[in-house]
């Protein structure tokens, strides 16, 4: 599930969509070394950098409250901060550095695919109508899902950043956007049709009932999946479909981590009046 949270944003002058996002110091701390108070953190990287509105003691840690805007979306993640602390803090006499790069310890150099061991694989076939609409295609099954509650410091860190626990699927969704500022998306397998996926642009009128339980009826020019039935199973970019939903019975899912064409997405977040974090990613 993509961060299915609609954004409290607005658009300035310049007709720029700005939202807000908060993490915790806690988390920014598993990537960042520094010797920066808090209140250091927010001072000196709102002269130079991100504005952080404001920062907040909640129990034993601290919360950051960060106004993103279009044009800087790289730093809206707590990856995104630790780099611009990297760059700033030390110009103001404190120490910040890396502890290590999470996008090299995080890599699939230590793992292979089920195709190169004797493994029954399950099957997915996906179609691209047009390249441009997804420069970067990513999926990958995950069999034998278990869905329960998250281990408590990926719910407590959500809960702090503003973001409703489901479960452990949908919250680790949500946990490695908020962590490294992409977005992702999991179906439920067994509720895509087919085994087939196709990835096109919508037709004027067609209908997409989303995650929230909304109707959303398309101007056309969107980007969408459909299943092997013909079903829309995904408004791209923005939100799943609720007919693929993860749910307690789900037992396979498929996760997506996608790159889209973001002047389509921007047109279809602005003729709906859908937007969410997700939306202003890409």
């Amino acid at each position: 599930m993509i961060l299915e949270i609609i954004t409290a944003g607005t658009y300035d002058s310049w007709n720029n969509f700005k939202m807000n996002i908060k993490i915790t110091h806690k988390w920014l701390l598993d990537y960042l070394d520094t010797d920066a108070t808090p209140d250091q953190v927010r001072e000196y990287l709102s002269l130079c950098g991100p504005s952080i509105e404001s920062v907040e003691k909640i129990g034993s840690d601290y919360v950051f409250d960060i106004e993103v805007i279009s044009n800087r979306i790289d730093y809206a993640s707590v990856l995104g901060i630790a780099q611009e602390a990297v760059a700033i803090l030390p110009m103001f006499g404190k120490k910040a550095k890396f502890k290590e790069n999470p996008l090299e310890k995080y890599n699939f150099k230590k793992y292979y695919l089920t195709h190169d061991r004797d493994i029954d694989n399950k099957k997915l076939n996906i179609e691209i109508k047009n390249k441009f609409l997804c420069p970067r295609f990513t999926a990958v099954i995950i069999d034998n899902v278990k869905i329960g509650t998250s281990p408590k410091f990926i719910t407590e860190r959500l809960i702090a950043c503003g973001i409703k626990s489901i479960n452990n699927v949908v919250d680790v969704s949500n946990y490695l956007m908020l962590a490294f500022g992409q977005p992702v998306h999991v179906f439920d397998y067994d509720q895509i049709k087919g085994e087939t996926m196709i990835m096109r642009e919508s037709k004027k009128g067609e209908k997409i009932v989303t995650l929230d339980e909304k109707e959303v009826t398309l101007p056309g020019g969107d980007i969408v999946m459909e299943d092997g039935s013909g079903r829309l199973i995904d408004l791209c970019g923005i939100m799943g479909g609720l007919n693929s939903a993860i749910t307690e019975k789900t037992k396979s899912v498929v996760l997506f981590v996608q790159t889209y064409d973001k002047v389509q997405i921007r047109k279809t977040t602005m003729s709906t009046g859908v937007r969410t974090v997700a939306s202003t990613f890409f």
